[in-house]
This record gives structure tokens, sequence and C-alpha cells, in this order.
């Protein structure tokens, strides 16, 4: 039983970090391995403080929203919402605070640690469930939610990660529009996020919006990563920082970016 639960762990966890290494190695300036593991290890213990505040969430979506609303709250806010927020605090007051931090291909870096770091532990939490649910049976559940999460949900939180990331470069290293860079740096990752999520469980949103959407943001990073690395290479990366993310300001950001989908919330709520 050790072994073979062993085996699905590896199988849930591997994927976040393949897709981490390859990110760390498009790094000309690789950051402290250090780091990035801690950062990884941090964006793991998210799920630690989101149990003090999805049941809270839950209780209150279940007992006051039904239909397309129960699906958007619980979608966006929910779990968008919590969890994208955490990962930027693991960003903005643990890796900005690094010395290392000092161009803009860095915050992709620590953005997609982050963000991998709570989907592997997600991935292990999923596929130790369906192990229990399951028992021994021949169609093994766990190793094919194993499989589908590392073609889906491992890769998106990737993605949201890197725009997570960017965004923070941009708050830090850009000499204008740093506040409106930092509400971004929250409100498009959960916009992603949610509409992944939303479309799955919607009737009236379908799946292939979400595809493309990640489609469409799957090619920008590409085009991020292409980018930052050129301007590494020819030694053209800027690392002045023009702003600091402040708890004030962050706390700011978020409120800003919570109002916006509550207040989709209550659209959704009114129209349906």
């Amino acid at each position: 039983m050790l072994i073979s639960n062993f085996f699905y762990i590896l199988a849930a966890i591997l994927p976040a970090i393949i897709i981490l290494l390859y990110v760390f190695k498009q790094d000309v300036f690789p950051e402290p391995k250090e780091i990035v593991i801690k950062t990884f290890i941090f964006g793991a213990a998210i799920t630690i403080a989101l149990d003090l505040f999805i049941g809270d969430f839950d209780r209150f979506s279940e007992k006051n929203l039904t239909g397309e609303t129960y699906f958007f709250f619980d979608s966006f806010i929910r779990a968008a919402f919590l969890e994208e927020i955490f990962k930027m605090m693991i960003i903005v007051f643990y890796c900005t605070r690094k010395t290392a931090f000092d161009e803009p291909m860095d915050g992709l870096v620590y953005g997609v640690a982050a963000s991998l770091g709570y989907a592997a532990w997600e991935n292990i939490d999923y596929v130790l469930f369906y192990i229990n649910e399951s028992g021994k049976i021949v169609y093994d559940p766990s190793l094919y939610v194993a499989i589908v999460r590392a073609f889906s949900a491992v890769p998106l939180h990737a993605l949201c990660g890197v725009m997570m990331g960017f965004l923070i470069s941009q708050t830090l290293f850009e000499k204008k529009y740093n506040f409106y860079n930092l509400i971004l740096a929250l409100a498009v990752p959960v916009g992603i996020h949610g509409l992944w999520n939303y479309s799955m469980s919607s009737q009236v949103v379908s799946e292939q919006i979400a595809y493309i959407t990640a489609f469409v943001f799957f090619f920008r990073a590409i085009i991020i990563f292409k980018n930052f690395k050129k301007s590494q290479l020819n030694k053209t990366m800027f690392n002045n920082r023009y702003y600091v993310i402040s708890a004030k300001e962050f706390s700011k950001a978020a409120m800003i970016v919570l109002l916006f989908y509550s207040f989709l919330t209550f659209v959704v709520y009114t129209f349906s």
C-alpha cells in the first residue's frame, strides 16, 4: 500500500516539478534555488490557510445562493480569489523582499513556483481522496485524475502564476501604472482561474470559452518569456525598482478585486 501510494503521489507532483524546472531553466540569470524551493513549499502550505476560510465561504454559498449564482461565487470567489490572493501574498511579502528579485523575469519564476506548489499539494489531495474512495478495483480513478490534472489544472495554475508574476514585475519595474498593474496582478489570474472553474459547472458558459481563454493567455505567456529572455541575452533587462508594494497598497488592490468579482456575482444573481 505504501509503495502504491508513493507512486500515485509521485504522479500527482511530477507534472508540477517538470513545469517548474522548465521555467527555472528559461531564466538566463537563475534565481537562488533555496528561494525557489521555499516559494514552492509556501505555495503548498496555502492549503493550511485556505482551510481557515473555505468552510465559512461554503456555508454562506450553500445557505444563500443557488444555480448559476452559486456556481459563479464558488468558482470566482470561493476558489479563484482565495487561492490566488494567498499565492500573491507569498510573491509580494516573501519573494519581492529578496534582493535576488532584481529583474522582471524573476516574477515569472516565483509566480510559477508559488502556483505549482499549491497545484502539487492540491493534486495529492485529489489523488489520495480517490484512492480512499475507490479501494482495490480494476478501474483506478486516482491515476486517471492524476493524468487528467497533469494536462489541465496543473498547467492552468502555472499559467495563472506566469500572469501574476509578470504583472507584479510590471508593478515593481515600470515607471507608471504601478498600482493599476498591482490590481491586475490579482484580477487577471482570478479571472482566468474562475472562468475555467465556472465553465466546468455552469449551464450557461461553455467549456470552450475557458479553453479559448487559456489558449490565448498561454500564447501570451510564451511571448512574455521570449521577450524577457531576449532582453536578458541582450543585457537590456531593466532592474530598477520604481515602486514598493506595501501591505496597505496590497490590501487596497485586493479589496478592489474582491469588490469587482462580488459585483459580478450580484449581476449574475440579478439576471439568473
